[in-house]
Formats: structure tokens, C-alpha cells, sequence
């Protein structure tokens, strides 16, 4: 039986490209709805790409806010899309601490939080970028869980035995839900417990790596969690 139910952010609980639209138009008016859909489809794969790249080196660990920050960076040098300084600088802040959950999110994590279960966040994100997001969405964690205290992001082991390491937490005592396959190899990788909320119906590179069930929606992490004894 779970204690703790964990969960990636950025994919599988927050619907970022749709609610980053109007987050980068809130701040850029006078984009038009693709140029902001470009510019932020851009920052966010460039961010992904810089992030493995620096795992990949042996630099030292770069914050989550400085890969964002030199995404964003080499996103606009790309893309020729200049932004003032301040309009770079609330477009970090706007966009990246207020996207918005997938719709059934918060009813969700309530029936697990009232069946027993505490839940966390456990993400590539720093704390500071991770903390406004539950205020964003109405949503409380018991735990934050981030990749500036393992100093590591996925898919390094280290950032999946975070409730371990830091909350005591035996290995067969928590879940973890992934959102993207990446996420799935990465935790699988590490041997600890996974599900994945498969809502895009993607696959994995290696057809071997399988987590312990998949559903297309969170609420189908109800069907497999039952209340705690």
C-alpha cells in the first residue's frame, strides 16, 4: 500500500502549451496567438534540450531559473522575437508560475488527499517556481519536492529518490505519476514505482520500459487507488 503519491508537473498535472498562449499574450499584446504559440513552443523545447545537455556535463548543476532563463534567451536570438528586458523578465515570472492543471486535477488530488494518501510535487523545477503554482490553481501539496534539492533533473535517478532521501519514504511506499515518456524511462530507470497519465497516447523509445498501469486521464488514478487502511 502507497503512503505518498508523487507527481511530474509539467506534464502530468499542468496543461502548459494550452495555457501558455494566453499567459505570453497577457504580457505581449501585440503578438498575434501564433507568434505567442511559437515562442513559447520554442522556449520550451530549447529549455529541454539546454537541461539534458547540462546533465550531460560536468559543469555542476544549473538551476532550473537559469535554464529557463537561457532557453528563453536563445529562443528570442532564433526567433528574432525581442522583448524589452522587462517584458522578458514578467514573461519568466507570468508564464512559468501561473500555468493552469488539467481540468480534473484538483478533484483528483482532494479524493486522493481524502482517501489517505498525502501527495507531492516532485519536478524539474526549482522550489521557488514550483511553490506559486499551487495558489495559481487552488491546489494543496503536502510536499514539494524539486530538482534544486537533489541538485539533478530527470531523467538523473537522484530527483526520483527525493522521498527517500528526504521524507524517510520506503521505495515501495510511494507512486509516481509521470506525464511524458521521458519522465516514464527516467523513473522506471531508477526502479521506483510508476504510473502514467498517458493523455496524449504516446509511446516509449523502449518498448520494454512499462510502468505499473496507464491511464488517459487522471481519473483513472482513482480506479487503481483505493482508499488507505
Amino acid at each position: 500500500m502507497y503512503k505518498l503519491i508523487t507527481f511530474d508537473m509539467y506534464t502530468a498535472l499542468l496543461d502548459i502549451f494550452t495555457s501558455a498562449v494566453p499567459l505570453v499574450k497577457d504580457v505581449m499584446p501585440q503578438w498575434s496567438d501564433e507568434e505567442c504559440e511559437k515562442y513559447f513552443t520554442r522556449w520550451r523545447s530549447e529549455q529541454w534540450l539546454y537541461m539534458l545537455l547540462s546533465g550531460c556535463t560536468k559543469n555542476g548543476f544549473v538551476s532550473y531559473e537559469d535554464i529557463t532563463k537561457r532557453a528563453q534567451d536563445y529562443t528570442e536570438f532564433k526567433l528574432n522575437m525581442h522583448p524589452t528586458p522587462e517584458q522578458k523578465e514578467e514573461l519568466f515570472h507570468h508564464v512559468w508560475k501561473n500555468f493552469k492543471v488539467w481540468p480534473e486535477t484538483k478533484e483528483v488530488i482532494d479524493e486522493l488527499k481524502n482517501r489517505g494518501y498525502l501527495v507531492a510535487m516532485l519536478s524539474n523545477g526549482d522550489y521557488n517556481m514550483l511553490a506559486p503554482l499551487q495558489d495559481a490553481n487552488n491546489i494543496k501539496f503536502d510536499y514539494i519536492l524539486s530538482a534544486d534539492m537533489a541538485r539533478c533533473h530527470k531523467p538523473g535517478p537522484d530527483i526520483y529518490y527525493l522521498p527517500i532521501t528526504e521524507l524517510g519514504i520506503g521505495k515501495q511506499e510511494f507512486l509516481h505519476v509521470c506525464g511524458s515518456a521521458n519522465d516514464l524511462m527516467g523513473a522506471v530507470s531508477a526502479g521506483i514505482n510508476v504510473a502514467w497519465h498517458n493523455r496524449k497516447q504516446d509511446r516509449t523509445y523502449d518498448p520494454n520500459i512499462k510502468p505499473i498501469f496507464e491511464t488517459k486521464d487522471l481519473y483513472g488514478l482513482l480506479d487503481y487507488l483505493p482508499p488507505v487502511r
